[in-house]
């Protein structure tokens, strides 16, 4: 399945790219996905997982503009043509 992964603010920088598509199996769950995208760069992983490989609880999660809290991460089953968007919080002041 191919699922696509949109990466806004500091996350897209970290990411180098706004967008990544990746391919998954056909039963995947969207915690698995976040793993496997974040494996390769450190400061990408350590800005969605915390240490115990769970999804920050700060990180806003959308799956095709339905949010998606970050606890139910590992419930959620992507389907062929996903798109998730990955949000982390914005301060300012």
């Amino acid at each position: 399945m191919q699922i696509t992964v949109q990466f806004e603010a500091q996350l897209r920088q970290v990411a180098g790219t706004g967008e990544r598509t990746v391919e998954v199996t056909d039963d995947c769950s969207l915690l698995h996905m976040l793993q496997d995208v974040t494996l390769t760069t450190a400061a990408l992983r350590e800005r969605v997982l915390n240490d115990d490989g769970q999804v920050q609880s700060s990180l806003l999660l959308f799956v095709n503009d339905v949010p998606v809290p970050a606890v139910t991460a590992e419930s959620v089953m992507l389907k062929d043509g996903d798109k998730v968007l990955l949000l982390p919080p914005i301060s300012g002041g």
